[in-house]
């Protein structure tokens, strides 16, 4: 299995960024062998390579920031599971979600919710 985790450096005691957009790296951790499989630096403004190569490796889960709307959509329309790692070191991020301690990423920013709608105004659900 493989854990895709973004960060702000090479090393394993890197900080997952703010959000994906901004994230310089992206490690894919090869988890049955507990090592990092590969390091990809930056390629695009939007970082929609680093959603391509989740996607690509496979991954069973990313580890991030915050998404737009794009990344998002590539990652979740292959079934991929989000967490919300920002400002924890890819080490204890990557310990966070093995004891399912990280909050979902359920939606992109500025998205309509998870359920297709947000409860900003008035609701009836």
């Amino acid at each position: 299995m493989k854990i895709a985790i973004t960060s702000d450096t090479e090393e394993i005691n890197g900080l997952v960024p703010a959000n994906f957009k901004e994230s310089p790296f992206l490690m894919i951790i090869d988890a049955d062998r507990n090592e990092i499989f590969h390091i990809y630096g930056k390629q695009d403004p939007e970082n929609l390579v680093f959603a391509r190569k989740v996607v690509e490796h496979d991954c069973e889960a990313v580890i991030c920031g915050p998404m737009e709307r794009e990344a998002f959509e590539l990652v979740a329309g292959a079934g991929v599971t989000r967490y919300l790692g920002s400002g924890h070191t890819v080490q204890r991020a990557y310990h966070y979600m093995n004891l399912y301690r990280l909050d979902l990423i359920r939606d992109y920013i500025g998205g309509p919710g998870a359920f297709g709608h947000s409860h900003s105004g008035s609701c009836e659900c």
